[in-house]
C-alpha cells in the first residue's frame, strides 16, 4: 500500500512542481512508460520502479493499469481545464485506479471501490489546490459522490473505504484531522461496513 501510495505523492509532486506543462508532459510521460514496461521487463534503476515490480511481479497488479494513474494526473498540467467533466475524469484515472490497485493488493473487491477512489481523489484535490474555483469544484464532487459510496454496506475492502470515509469527512468539514468524532466513525465503518 505505501509503494501504490508513494507513487501517487511521485506523480502529484511533478504536476506541483511543473511550471511549464510541456515539462510535465514529458515528465508524466516517462513515468506512464516506465510502468508500461513493468509488466514484461525489469525495472530500471529507479528505487520506487524496483519497488513496484516486486507487486507485478507477484501478479497483484499491472504496470498498465498504474500507468493510467499519470493520465489522470496530467488533466491538471492543462491549465485551461477546469470543467467539472476535466475534474471528473481527472478523479476516475487517478484515485479510481489507486483504489482498484490497493484492494487488489488486499485480495478483496468491493463494488464501491472505483466510485471510493473517485471521492478519496476529488477530497484530496480540494485540501490541496489553491485555486478556489477547482476547490469548490472538487468539494462539491465528493460530496456528491458520498451517498453512491456509502450508501449501501461495505462487504470487503473497509480498510480503503475507511480512506474515502476520512476524506469525505475532511471535505464536508465534519471532525478534525485524528480528532476524536473522525476517529470514532472510521473505526464503527471498519467493524461494520457502513
Amino acid at each position: 500500500m505505501d509503494t501504490l501510495f508513494a507513487l501517487d505523492r511521485q506523480l502529484g509532486n511533478i504536476v506541483r512542481t511543473t511550471e511549464q506543462p510541456i515539462v510535465g508532459q514529458m515528465r508524466l510521460t516517462w513515468w506512464y512508460e516506465a510502468l508500461e514496461k513493468l509488466d514484461h521487463a525489469p525495472p530500471p534503476a529507479q528505487p520506487l520502479l524496483r519497488a513496484l515490480a516486486g507487486l507485478i511481479s507477484e501478479g497483484r497488479v499491472a504496470g498498465r493499469d498504474l500507468a493510467t494513474m499519470t493520465e489522470g494526473w496530467e488533466v491538471l498540467l492543462d491549465r485551461e481545464r477546469t470543467a467539472a467533466d476535466t475534474l471528473t475524469q481527472f478523479a476516475h484515472l487517478r484515485g479510481a485506479t489507486l483504489f482498484r490497485a490497493a484492494t487488489a493488493l488486499l485480495g478483496e473487491d468491493d463494488p464501491q471501490v472505483a466510485q471510493a477512489g473517485a471521492l478519496w481523489a476529488f477530497a484530496d484535490l480540494a485540501a490541496n489546490v489553491s485555486q478556489e474555483a477547482i476547490r469548490d469544484q472538487a468539494t462539491a464532487a465528493a460530496l456528491d459522490l458520498a451517498d453512491t459510496v456509502f450508501g449501501a454496506r461495505w462487504r470487503g475492502a473497509r480498510p480503503i473505504g475507511a480512506l474515502a470515509l476520512d476524506a469525505y469527512m475532511a471535505a464536508a468539514g465534519r471532525g478534525f484531522a485524528n480528532g476524536p468524532r473522525r476517529a470514532a466513525r472510521t473505526v464503527r465503518f471498519r467493524m461494520i461496513g457502513r
